[in-house]
């Protein structure tokens, strides 16, 4: 009976996670048809981009991955990490977490569904080309070669979802919930290996500029102190539940007195 009414609760539990999921992809793809019919817009502010970097001193995108494109190994596993380390990952870590780490895994949540919320502000305001679809500048789209289905024809991508770039912006999210859970020098070195990963992965495979990954952590940022302040009142009613219980045993006790 306690099983069945166990399964019962993960089962209600399970289905509003994939309900939430579903209302986040519906937003997502709301901006990303609003995005999808500014082509030109995309590749103007690609140029923005582009020319501030170079104003900066910062555009070496190209340069690294001409530097790269000479070893195919390492260019194929950053290709496939910067498909299997975003999404997969995060509902890997999703998987992992909903019932064992349930406190990280709402944090986390909340922390990737308001990232998300605000990215989605900035691809609707300002849709960016990525350095891939640049050939003329010099760039390759490592993608292709590294999966039969072409990922720029896939419905799933918005193609002008450069700025922010949330492959990074949810990298740094999960990597800081892996350090909640794993703490110390163990955890750190996990958040910060996934972090970098994908940062060279959106490099490497000409999806992102850098300062694309820079934008990419204010609305990151953003989400993980939203996804603490919502931790601390969400403790508040069990709190003053257990401030209460307290109090009601004391009482009991000083009038058995």
């Amino acid at each position: 009976m306690i099983r069945a009414a166990s399964r019962h609760r993960h089962a209600i539990r399970l289905g509003r996670e994939v309900a939430l999921v579903i209302v986040a992809y519906w937003a997502y793809y709301l901006a990303r048809a609003l995005a999808a019919g500014r082509v030109e817009d995309a590749f103007d502010n690609a140029h923005i981009i582009v020319s501030t970097e170079q104003a900066l001193g910062i555009f070496v995108e190209l340069p690294l991955q001409i530097a790269l494109l000479g070893y195919d190994l390492i260019v194929h596993f950053f290709s496939l990490w910067y498909f299997w380390g975003h999404f997969p990952l995060i509902a890997l870590f999703g998987v992992w977490t909903l019932f064992r780490h349930g406190d990280d895994y709402r944090w986390a949540r909340n922390a990737i569904f308001i990232a998300g919320a605000l990215a989605l502000i900035g691809y609707a305001a300002f849709p960016v080309a990525p350095p891939r679809l640049l050939p003329a500048a010099g760039f390759v789209d490592t993608l292709d070669s590294a999966f039969v289905l072409k990922y720029s024809d896939s419905t799933l991508v918005n193609q002008f979802a450069a700025v922010p770039s949330m492959h990074f912006g949810f990298a740094v999210i999960i990597g800081a919930a892996l350090y909640r859970i794993l703490g110390g020098r163990r955890g750190a070195a996990a958040g910060l290996l996934i972090a970098s990963l994908m940062l060279t992965s959106i490099i490497v495979t000409g999806n992102h500029y850098f300062l694309d990954a820079a934008l990419g952590l204010p609305p990151a940022i953003a989400g993980m102190m939203l996804a603490t302040r919502i931790e601390r009142y969400r403790y508040i009613p069990r709190l003053m539940a257990c401030l209460q219980r307290s109090f009601l045993g004391e009482r009991r006790r000083a009038l058995r007195v």
